[in-house]
This record gives C-alpha cells, sequence and structure tokens, in this order.
C-alpha cells in the first residue's frame, strides 16, 4: 500500500546516499507544475510532492514527498484563500480521496470518501470550500461533475452541471463559470484542437437554478475560467496557443493578455491581481493590473530521490524479445533496453554492460555462442553491434547507424549475416565480416510495410521472409539467396501463408497457410446468425525443396515401402564420422511451388512453427482467446502422426536451427514469464530441474533520469518514422525536439515525462495523442478499490442505498454485487455492518471494502427496523465502473421501451471492440422484430469493428416466406425491417466516429446529437517506450473514395444537431434521447413497416373435357 507523505527533511541518511551513489541535496530548476496561489504564497508540483515558495521566487519548501516506488498520482495542490491550509489528492488508502494538512506542516487528514480511482482538485473557494472534479454518480464513464466541500464539516454540495471538469465561482457566488469536454476529458496532446469535443465555457445562475448558458467563443478551446473584479479570465487557443484572454462576464469582449509563441500556458491560478501560470516547466507571476509577466525564480533543493538509479525487481516482466543460441545452451533476452544472457541453472546470468544512455533491442546470439548481436543506439539512432556474450568489453558497431527503427532481427546459422526489417517495410542484410549492409527487398512497391517473419535455412544460406503481398496484401513467402541475390516467391496470394520453418535436413520448407474453410453454422438460420463462419482456418503445408523427395507424412506403399531404420552398424559408422556436416543439398527452384503438401493434421487456430527431424512444433490457441495456447508436438511419421500437447499455456517459443533444443516463454498476466530449455520430443520432460532458466532473482540497475531522456527520444522518433504524414504537416520535427529537449535535465519523476511528451507531440497536431505511463508497481492502488455496484449515501447509521446498479436481467452473472441472485437486497436498505463491523460512525465504506473485490463480505442490512444478513462479493473498481455505464444503458432501455410502448428498441455501444461486437449480437437481435431502433455511440471510445456493425444494419430483407399456419420468414435472414436513428456525441471517438460517417456515408440512417471529437487517423497502438509506457502515434488516415479528408480534427456532424443541455442531463433528462424517440415515431407512422401477407395461392384449374 502506497505510503503517506509527511512534511519532511530533504537530507538522507548517508549510506543511503552512498548505496546508489546519489548526489547531496542541491538547489535545481525542476520541472514545477500546477501552481495554486493565495496572496503572496505559491504552491506547486514537483516530484510528484507539494511545494511552496514566495511569489517574488525564492527557496522553494518541500510540504509532502512520496517514497521511491510508490504509484504516486498528480497532487493538484491548492492553498486555502487565507494561506493557512494546503488540499492535495493523493492514493494513499486505494482511491484517489483529498487530504488536507496545516501549510506549516504537519499530518495529512482525509477529506473525501469518493471510492474512486480518479479525482481533480480544481480550487478553494472562501465560501463554497475545496472545489474538486470525480465521476458521476450515474451515466457513462466519460461524466463528471464538479463538487464542492467544506474542510471543516465535510460537507459536500455537489453542482448540478453534468460533463462538467473545471468550474470556477463568482466571488459574490451566484455565477459558477464551468469547462465541459476538451482534450482533458479524451487525454489527447493537440495544438489547435477544432473537433467536437472543444471545451465549453459555461455560466450557471446558482440563484434561480436555470439552465446554463455557453458563453464565449465556439471557435476555440476555453480553460480554466478564473473570475476577477467584473472579467472572467480564461486560457483560450483562438490563436493556434494557448494564452491568457480576458472576457466580459457574459463571455463577450474577449481580449489577449498574453502572446506567448513558446510554450503554452498550460496552467494557472488566480489570486488578486496576480495570475501564476505555467509555461513548459516554469512558473510565472502575470500581473492583472500592469499586464507584465515576471518568471518566478524557484530554488529547488532536493535529494531528487524520483531521480535516483535503483534496482528494478524482476525485470522479465519488461520482456521484448528473446531469442534461443544455435546450440540450445542458453537465450538472448531483451528487457527494459538491455540485454541478459542466460542458460538454465545454475548457470551464470550476464547483463550486458552498457553505457546507461544506450538502449538495446532486439539481441541474438552468434552461433559459435561468443558474441551477442543486437541494435543499439549509442550514436543516436539504431544501429548493429557486437558484443561479448559473456559481458566483456565495449563492443564494436557492425552497421551503419539508420534513422528508422528495426523491427525485426535474424542472424544466419552459419554466422555469417543478420537480415533485418525495419519501420518504413525494408528488408536489409548485413555482411557481418565486412560490414556491408544490402537492400534485399522493399515492401512499398506493393504499398505496404508489414514483414512478419524471418527465418534460415540451418546451413545460413537461405533466407526466408513474410509479408504481404499484391492488391489483397495477403502474407507470402520468398527464399532470398545471399550468394546470388537471388529472390522467388514460393507462395502466391490466394490464400495466407506465414512462418516458414526449414528442416534440419534442408528437404522442406514448412509452413502455416489459412486454406481451410469448413462453415461451422452450416446455413444462414439461426438464432444471431451474424454470417458464414470458418474457424480453426490454418494448416501445415511444406514445400519439396528438391525434386522426387519422398513426403514424411506419405503412408508406404508396394511401390515406395516405408524407411528402413538406420541399423547398429551405420550408426557406428555415423559417430565416427566425428562432427563432419554434410552440405545440404541445393534447392531446386523449377517447379517449385507445385511440390506443395499438407501435413495430416486437422486445421486449427496455429502459430508458430519449429522443426525437428522428428517433430513439428506449433501452438495451438483454439478456445484460449487471447490468452496464451498449448505447444503441441506432432510427430512426422508416416505410419502414426500422433498429436501431442508438448507444454500446456505457452506464450511464445523458439527452437535451434538443429532441431535439437526448444526455448518456451509462459507468461502469467503481468507477472514475470517462466522461462525453459528443454529438449525437443514428444513431450516437455516432467523433471525440470537444470532446465529453467532463473531469473528471477535478476535485478536490472536503472538510471530513471538517463531513462526518461532515452525515451524522450524514443517518443520523438516514434513520432517521426510511425506518423502518417512523412512532412509532419510542415512541422520542423528537428527544431521541436531541440526546443523541448531542455527541460529533459529537470524532470523530477515519470509523470513529469508525459507531461513533457504531452508538449512536445502536441505541436505535430493530431488526436490519437494520448500517452500511457506504465504500472511501476506489482499491485496499482485502485487494485486496494472494492465495490457493491451501487450508489450509496452516508448517513448517521450507516450507508442508505440509494440505487442498486441493474445490468441485463437476463444474465444472472452480470449483475452488481447487491443484485446476484439470492442476495436480499433493495433500494432504501441501510447498510449498518460490514463483516461484523458497524458502519455508524465511518466516514467511507470503501476502507471497509479494502482489498475486498472478489472475496465473500458479509453484510448487516437494516429494512424498517428489521436487520438481516445477506453475503456478497465486491468487484474491483473497473468492473463496478462498466456496471455504473451498464445501468445507464438499461435506464435508456426502458425509456424507450415506456415512450414507444414497446415498438422501439435501443442499444449501446460502449466502445467498438470484441466485447461490443458481442454486446451488439446480444442487443440488435433481441430488437430485431421492433418497428424501430435507435443505436447509441454517444461516448464510444473506438477500436475496429465498425465494418461488422454496418453491415448487419446494411441488410434489408427483399422477400419473405410465407407457409399456411407459419410466422413469415424473411430473407435477408434476421435483417432489422424496421426504421432506424444513431445517437452520437461530442464523446464518440475514433471508430465510433468511423461508425458515425459510415451511417451517413452509407445513408443508412440519419445521425443525431453533436459533431463527434475528431479522433479519425487510425493506429496501431504498438509504440512501446524502454518502461513500456505508450506514446501513441497517429498512423492510418482514411479518405472517401474522392479522396477527401475524413474526421480528424473535424468530427462528424450530425443530419439533427440536438445538445444535452449541463442541467437537464443532471436533471436526468436526455434530450437526444427524447428527440431519436420523437423522430422515429413520426418516421414509422410516415414509413409504416409492411405488412408480411401473401396473397391468395393460384387455384388449380379443372383440366378442359376433350
Amino acid at each position: 500500500m502506497p505510503k503517506r507523505p509527511s512534511l519532511r527533511s530533504s537530507l538522507l541518511s548517508c549510506a543511503a546516499l552512498m548505496g546508489l551513489g546519489l548526489g547531496v541535496a542541491q538547489a535545481e530548476p525542476g520541472y514545477l507544475r500546477e501552481p495554486s496561489i493565495s496572496g503572496q504564497t505559491v504552491l506547486f508540483n514537483a516530484e510528484q510532492s507539494v511545494w511552496s515558495v514566495p511569489l517574488a521566487g525564492g527557496q522553494a519548501q518541500r510540504l509532502t514527498t512520496v517514497p521511491q516506488g510508490a504509484n504516486a498520482i498528480d497532487p493538484h495542490p491548492v492553498i486555502s484563500p487565507d494561506g493557512t491550509q494546503i488540499a492535495f489528492a493523493a492514493n494513499f488508502d486505494g482511491p484517489t480521496e483529498i487530504y488536507v494538512m496545516p501549510r506549516s506542516g504537519g499530518t495529512p487528514r482525509r477529506l473525501t470518501f469518493e471510492n474512486v480511482a480518479r479525482l481533480k482538485i480544481i480550487g478553494w473557494d472562501a465560501h463554497a470550500g475545496i472545489l474538486y472534479a470525480a465521476p458521476a454518480a450515474t451515466g457513462p464513464y466519460y461524466t463528471q461533475t464538479v463538487t464542492a466541500i467544506d474542510p471543516k464539516t465535510s460537507a459536500k454540495h455537489v453542482f448540478p452541471l453534468s460533463g462538467v471538469n473545471d468550474a470556477a465561482l463568482s466571488p459574490d457566488g451566484r455565477w459558477l463559470y464551468a469547462v465541459r469536454f476538451g482534450l482533458a476529458t479524451t487525454g489527447d496532446h493537440m495544438r489547435a484542437y477544432r473537433g467536437g469535443a472543444l471545451s465549453q465555457l459555461w455560466r450557471f445562475d446558482l440563484q434561480n437554478g436555470k439552465e446554463a448558458e455557453r458563453i464565449g467563443t465556439h471557435d476555440a478551446n476555453l480553460i480554466r475560467p478564473m473570475p476577477w473584479r467584473d472579467r472572467l479570465i480564461v486560457i483560450s487557443d483562438e490563436n493556434g496557443r494557448y494564452n491568457l484572454w480576458s472576457l466580459a462576464t457574459d463571455g463577450t469582449d474577449a481580449k489577449q493578455l498574453t502572446h506567448f509563441t513558446d510554450y503554452s500556458v498550460l496552467e494557472a491560478s488566480i489570486s488578486g491581481d496576480h495570475i501564476v501560470m505555467r509555461k513548459g516547466a516554469d512558473l510565472f507571476d502575470f500581473n492583472l493590473a500592469s499586464g507584465e509577466t515576471t518568471p518566478i525564480k524557484v530554488d529547488l533543493t532536493s535529494d531528487n530521490l524520483p531521480r535516483s538509479p535503483y534496482w528494478l525487481e524482476k525485470p522479465t516482466r519488461f520482456l521484448t524479445a528473446s531469442a534461443i543460441s544455435p546450440k540450445g545452451e542458453t537465450a538472448a533476452f531483451t528487457m527494459r533496453g538491455h540485454v541478459v544472457v542466460a542458460g538454465a541453472s545454475p548457470r551464470r546470468v550476464v547483463v550486458l554492460a552498457t553505457p546507461d544512455n544506450v538502449r538495446l533491442r532486439l539481441a541474438q546470439i552468434t552461433p559459435d555462442g561468443k558474441s551477442v548481436i543486437a541494435f543499439s543506439d549509442v550514436n543516436g539512432d539504431s544501429a548493429l553491434w557486437r558484443f561479448a556474450a559473456d559481458g566483456s568489453g565495449k563492443g564494436e558497431a557492425i552497421s551503419q547507424p539508420s534513422p528508422t527503427e528495426p523491427v525485426i532481427l535474424s542472424l544466419s546459422p552459419d554466422g555469417k549475416y543478420a537480415a533485418h526489417t525495419d519501420l518504413l517495410g525494408r528488408l536489409w542484410l548485413t555482411d557481418l565480416s565486412t560490414k556491408a549492409d544490402k537492400l534485399v527487398d522493399n515492401a512499398t512497391q506493393d504499398g505496404t510495410n508489414v514483414f512478419d517473419s524471418l527465418s534460415w535455412s540451418s546451413d545460413g544460406h537461405v533466407l526466408a521472409f513474410v509479408r504481404t503481398r499484391g492488391a489483397n496484401l495477403r502474407r507470402q513467402i520468398a527464399l532470398y539467396v545471399p550468394a546470388t541475390g537471388q529472390t522467388n516467391w514460393v507462395t502466391d496470394g490466394r490464400y495466407e501463408s506465414y512462418t516458414p520453418s526449414f528442416s534440419p535436413d534442408g528437404k522442406w520448407l514448412w509452413f502455416l497457410s489459412d486454406r481451410t474453410f469448413s462453415l461451422s453454422n452450416g446455413s444462414p438460420w439461426g438464432d444471431r446468425n451474424i454470417g458464414p463462419a470458418f474457424p480453426k482456418r490454418t494448416g501445415i503445408y511444406a514445400l519439396a525443396l528438391q525434386a522426387g523427395e519422398r513426403f514424411p507424412f506419405q503412408p508406404a506403399t508396394e511401390l515406395d515401402p516405408a524407411d528402413k531404420k538406420p541399423d547398429a552398424d551405420k550408426k557406428d559408422d555415423k559417430k565416427k564420422d566425428g562432427d563432419k556436416k554434410k552440405a545440404l543439398p541445393a534447392i531446386e527452384w523449377a517447379g517449385l511451388a507445385t511440390r506443395l503438401y499438407q501435413a495430416p493434421v486437422p486445421a486449427g487456430d496455429y502459430s508458430g512453427l519449429g522443426v525437428s527431424d522428428e517433430y513439428l512444433f506449433t501452438i495451438d490457441s483454439s478456445g484460449s482467446g487471447d490468452g496464451p495456447g498449448d505447444l503441441k508436438s506432432i510427430h512426422i511419421d508416416n505410419n502414426e502422426h500422433k498429436i501431442e500437447t508438448y507444454a500446456a499455456k505457452i506464450s511464445d517459443f523458439d527452437i535451434t536451427p538443429d532441431g535439437k533444443t526448444l526455448l518456451t516463454l509462459s507468461r502469467k498476466g503481468k507477472n514475470a514469464p517462466d522461462l525453459l530449455l528443454t529438449p525437443a520430443g514428444e513431450k516437455q520432460p516432467k523433471e525440470l530441474a537444470g532446465k529453467k532458466i532463473e531469473l528471477d532473482h535478476l535485478r536490472l540497475r536503472i538510471d530513471p533520469g538517463q531513462e526518461w531522456s532515452d525515451e524522450f527520444v524514443d517518443a520523438w522518433r516514434l513520432h517521426r518514422d510511425h506518423y502518417y504524414d512523412r512532412d509532419l504537416h510542415g512541422v520542423d520535427w528537428e527544431a521541436v525536439r531541440a526546443h523541448f529537449a531542455p527541460l529533459v535535465d529537470r524532470l523530477g519523476d515519470r509523470a513529469d515525462l508525459d507531461d513533457l511528451l504531452g508538449q512536445m507531440v502536441a505541436e505535430i497536431g493530431a488526436m490519437h495523442s494520448q500517452l500511457h505511463a506504465p504500472t511501476t508497481v506489482d499491485q496499482p492502488a485502485s487494485s486496494l478499490i472494492a465495490g457493491l455496484g451501487a450508489h450509496l449515501t452516508h448517513e448517521d447509521n450507516g450507508f442508505r442505498i440509494d440505487h442498486i446498479y441493474q445490468g441485463d436481467r437476463d444474465l444472472p452473472d452480470q449483475q452488481s454485487p447487491l443484485a446476484a441472485p439470492g442476495v436480499d437486497a433493495r433500494d432504501g436498505d441501510l447498510i449498518v455492518a460490514v463483516n461484523g463491523q458497524p458502519t455508524a460512525g465511518q466516514p467511507d465504506l470503501g476502507s471497509l471494502l479494502a482489498d475486498q473485490s472478489g472475496k465473500q463480505v458479509l453484510l448487516t442490512l437494516s429494512r424498517a427496523g428489521k436487520e438481516h444478513k445477506v453475503i456478497v462479493t465486491p468487484v474491483p473498481y473497473m468492473k463496478e465502473r462498466d456496471l455504473r455505464a451498464r445501468d445507464w444503458e438499461v435506464g435508456r432501455a426502458d425509456v424507450v421501451d415506456r415512450a414507444s410502448h414497446g415498438s422501439i428498441g435501443y442499444l449501446h455501444l460502449q466502445s467498438m471492440v470484441g466485447d461490443d461486437m458481442e454486446a451488439f449480437a446480444r442487443e440488435f437481435y433481441a430488437n430485431i422484430d421492433k418497428d424501430g431502433l435507435i443505436v447509441d455511440v454517444r461516448g464510444n471510445t473506438g477500436g475496429n469493428i465498425d465494418s461488422w456493425v454496418l453491415t448487419q444494419l446494411m441488410r434489408r430483407p427483399w422477400m419473405f416466406w410465407g407457409r399456411y399456419g407459419n410466422a413469415p420468414s424473411v430473407d435477408m435472414q434476421q435483417s432489422f425491417q424496421g426504421r432506424l436513428i444513431v445517437l452520437s456525441d461530442e464523446m464518440t471517438y475514433s471508430d465510433g466516429e468511423t461508425f458515425s460517417q459510415g451511417i451517413k456515408s452509407l445513408h443508412i440512417a440519419p445521425l443525431l446529437g453533436e459533431r463527434t471529437a475528431g479522433a479519425g487517423v487510425w493506429l496501431s497502438d504498438g509504440d512501446r517506450l524502454i518502461d513500456n509506457g505508450n506514446a501513441r502515434t497517429a498512423e492510418n488516415p482514411y479518405f472517401d473514395l474522392n479522396g477527401h479528408w475524413l474526421v480528424e480534427n473535424k468530427g462528424v456532424s450530425p443530419d439533427i444537431e440536438v445538445e444535452n443541455m449541463p442541467v437537464a442531463t443532471f436533471n436526468g433528462q436526455d434530450q437526444q434521447l427524447d428527440a431519436a424517440i420523437a423522430w422515429l415515431r413520426k418516421d414509422m407512422a410516415d414509413h409504416p413497416r409492411p405488412v408480411l401477407k401473401p396473397e391468395a395461392f393460384p387455384v388449380q384449374q379443372p383440366a378442359a373435357p376433350r
């Protein structure tokens, strides 16, 4: 559990300093964020701790600290108007809550009990108290509200506006100025954003309580409202970069106050005539009376503990590449930018010695076992380097640096070559002796950059590679001969073919291919039959590399009897031959593609392929979903080709060129994988002693400051190489790097790095630019949060169940814990005890439920003065969030059903991933007989299934079967016959927008709501940094068939614009849903569903008399 900070000295013990080579605390500029001002005192966040400094600048005083390794959060500190108290956010007990303490120091006191994972303090008002934004008690996941809490009494007041993430009160307390939507909600980093989720400024009259009004420009982002005298100060990007602006209190008369062009104004706080703001990593004082800006010089005397080197436990959690040595005695592992060479225990573990500013990638061991070849960025860009496998020496470069990121590396078994692919879709061959690089293949000639795998023949004379090719971009296999420079494509584009693997004797090229199409659902009839399904498509195939070879699986016949087993004398002769290696037979190219065979193995969901003299190895993922599969061994035999499970739950494997040894990796969630070196036989040995690679006790020395510097450059490279526009929108990307690079040395923690990267990538101007920090501890603080799936309110005698979240009534396993079968709990019940502990006097139920998710909990409930006990199983925080969202969906569906008297159906898609296709199959076909249907993608976070959903909505009946006594049955089967309308809003994002655009472009239905967010460039989401953080890069733009730019930074405009107003929405109204119901009812009346009634059957006329 994270530790509480307290007022502390910045001195550490000498022993601690010496242990890791730390320097003495000294004054440095620091990376300063989240300023708050009261009078002449300024608070700010540095190193995720709270500091104070005089407005005039000078020596800063640390007020809180976070122990190294704690999963801390940004504190968002604020100072009381009288300057005596501070408030900050922390997750000491699991949930993110507000804590208060004297500015002079002391033990923090917990003030809020929201039991949420995210909460942001936004101000401290002299009359209302501390203002903060947190998830709303009801509604979709993204809905927030602002609450004021009295720091003395803890009395709370939720302001009745939905979707608000920032707010401030006028000095007289009459007006609330609030911000809705914006990139603070989507998490993007983009300058001059103009999509549908623009930050909106609203004004609400607290005296009359009438609906709020939107004020200020509608063409720019307006954030951070700060009332001042008879004006309203905001941060606006009306001129393309965030600056301070002044507005009249009704939003008119906009005047720009600052004109910064180097950095945006990111945060600000007001007190009297002074605004303290942040630009870059520095604080500035803007005097509203004089209009002058003064830098606040801060002396930050700190031990820089978050930057101090430390030892990373279980670094294999960060494993990015592994490769078995050709002899099978060791393997190379790439993790956290380091390379580790290890064999089965008790062999010594070697960590290659490299400078802290070097990141290694894709390490492999040379055939002689003496060297490791890996990519290194020691000189800035990636180049191949050779290192001693025993960890000695400094290494040497063996290729020229390339500005393009490497993707796959493979060494030839003869030790002559290193083949690699890069992000631009090029295949290179490096001669390890001459250090010469040769371009072998360029995928861009086929309009792609995707290579799938590289594999060498056991003698190193032939390289097999796989990439997408042709108009259909299916994967095909090619063979390349370095000696001649010849490339031969050995499979065509009719079927996907991949994962080639040579037999050790050089006679066969085995590979996987998706050529089996066995229909699993038989016909178009049946419930929820979305279309023909062809699971288990993958078979195992082989090409005979020489003519006349007999397929090893081919049964014996009288014309070609089974091969004779070598007798003992011949075995002895082989032993006498010593270690002489027989040259492999040359490939006979003529007719090669026609010498195709299929292994007698049932088609399956196979991945990976390894070959030995006696066995084929592949991972079968049938039935395992996205989890690890079973590594299968297939005996190569013309009589009994047994298929056995070599090892269960294997994530990946590698095999030596001679096919004798396997390296297997078995992952268990985020834990370190199990690594084994075992003989390549029928089954993995039961006794694994001496075969496990013991890396559980491995520790890597991490220098955070250096790692952050590397990650800054990595993120810059990723955007340079991955970004969809090679010209980066005309931005001088080198200049951008040079502009932000000086701030790297000032970073105080990992969160600062994300902040800096956000500033940098915003300069390009693209959505899908979120930054996801890695989880730095095994158990994040939010994992302690458990919930009952209900909205509760605190009372003197316990906690009242106001509303139990409702799920699908036909799916008991998806109900709230309080609505689970057999649990006698109702709205209105009072929870008076948890596991026998009275709840009276407890400020928070969450503390009694901490770390109880998935466990049985005894609740004592009081109903009408009588107590009874129930056993419930609380759920984790994210599950409870999903239950809350599902409750909102069920509520929408009930509204629609009641308003339409059952004639209109409703379904909501939270995103566009596999789970949502499952939800679509449930809800769409449950409403297939309705006269109307509302498809709701408001708040949809995206994915990639838009085409599946669009296809189902496009299907329309054109005829029907009408046998007497039976209900009509249409063709196309289970197609919707009624009228459609689609809802979208400002928070419809990514593939939710692609779906919305498809609805419009294909004229499927009208789109009702608001303009969508404008995240129109797709991505692969594989942009990982050294510590497994994610710097997302927009990669794949899309256009209409005329080549016109779609969605990005614009959004999809609705056909019918309806706005959900903040006060009405808070009070339970849904104007967009109401408008959709009204539109559908009229449309259904104007276009009634045709009655399927057959005409009279023809009557057979009697035959005419002759």
